[in-house]
């Protein structure tokens, strides 16, 4: 996907946010605001990330994307 594309396409979902949370979350990124501590995680935060990326490589984990997720809960409701 070119840059081009990829601004497209997070302009129209941005057209589309209404939590003001998360557009003020998405402007601190795009300007690089409060760089200090906005992506810091403790030690036993990445350690469980670590966890969790060791089981899904060794496939012991299944991961499923959201649109596949999704279709299955809708799916499952209509069973």
């Amino acid at each position: 996907m070119s840059a081009i594309d990829l601004r497209t396409e997070i302009m129209q979902l941005l057209q589309k946010e209404r939590n003001e949370s998360i557009l003020a979350t998405i402007r601190a990124l795009l300007t690089r605001e409060d760089k200090e501590g906005a992506f810091e995680i403790t030690d036993d935060e990445l350690a469980e990330l670590e966890e969790i990326d060791r089981r899904r490589k060794a496939d012991l984990d299944t991961y499923v994307s959201l649109d596949e997720a999704m279709r299955t809960i809708r799916e499952g409701r209509r069973a």
